[in-house]
């Protein structure tokens, strides 16, 4: 058979009345689909602009947070559906404080949602607290927090009146601390203590035994130190050469157990020389007040 007779029949069977019928059917077909597919995009676009209306309300109105909604927790929920929880918390550095305490700064809980929580500003929120010295925050996602801590080591406590806050080595106070938990720190106290502690401290880095057994100093005149011990023992520093007057007073104690005798007060002020002033009623040696005065 030639192609053009194949042509010719085929041409023929178009014309027949089924080939009408089935194309009319086929175009039939193709109407109601593109109908349903435009009823089902109507329909999603509009479910999806109330979810979005829904969910700003909720969001303005304080609704997903209030206690007393139904719709408190509704973002966990839908996050955990989806894998979008804080199902992994890790947080490092920690040594003082816990870490329900870091997560409550940043309004986290484990298991609660992800959605909208953002890094760096709950990092912001880390370093505004008071003894926090350095933070970072990571979400991996899609359910995991890292969180690293340096917190502000405790350094002195400064009595202010009557206050009394745990200070760093630079001297700021660190309120979240409880001075009391801190028996092991030196006591500071007077105007400007506060910021010059960490230089008295490394003066009495040469002399630990002597260092161990203050109990308190006291900061004069913003200028010298008078270092209390136990027993109500007292030790005027100089305003200068500072650690020639604590060498002195180490030696002092060595020789003659000056901060464990009968005098009261060591005045180490003037260069040189180391004035004794006893207990009322107690009684010092000729040959010992010569020799602390010679010195």
């Amino acid at each position: 058979m030639s192609s053009m007779s194949i042509i010719r029949k085929f041409r023929k069977f178009r014309r027949a009345p089924f080939w009408d019928v089935a194309s009319s059917a086929l175009q039939a077909g193709e109407r109601i689909a593109n109908r349903r597919t435009s009823r089902i995009l109507v329909r999603s676009s509009a479910v999806g602009m109330l979810t979005l209306v829904t969910g700003y309300g909720l969001l303005v109105g304080d609704h997903l947070s209030d206690p007393s909604s139904g719709t408190r927790g509704l973002p966990a929920q839908v996050s955990s559906y989806f894998g979008y929880a804080a199902e992994q918390i890790r947080i490092t550095g920690l040594k003082r404080v816990s870490g329900a305490t870091v997560l409550k700064a940043i309004g986290i809980k484990p298991g609660g949602s992800l959605i909208g929580f953002d890094a760096n500003n709950a990092r912001s929120i880390l370093l505004n607290l008071d003894w926090v010295q350095e933070a970072s925050v990571r979400v991996v996602p899609p359910n995991r927090i890292e969180i690293e801590i340096g917190e502000r080591e405790p350094f002195a406590v400064w009595q202010r009146g009557g206050n009394y806050y745990v200070i760093d080595r630079e001297g700021a106070a660190i309120a979240s601390f409880e001075a009391h938990k801190f028996p092991h720190l030196m006591l500071v106290s007077g105007e400007g203590a506060q910021e010059s502690v960490s230089q008295l401290v490394n003066q009495l880095e040469a002399w630990p035994e002597l260092h161990s057994r203050i109990k308190a100093a006291a900061r004069v005149g913003k200028r010298r130190w008078s270092l209390y011990f136990p027993g109500g023992r007292q030790a005027l520093l100089p305003e200068r050469e500072v650690e020639k007057a604590l060498a002195n007073l180490a030696d002092l104690d060595a020789r003659f157990g000056v901060l464990a005798s009968g005098i009261e007060q060591v005045d180490l002020r003037l260069a040189g020389s180391a004035v004794m002033v006893p207990f009322d009623g107690a009684k010092v040696d000729a040959d010992r007040k010569v020799a602390l005065r010679s010195r």
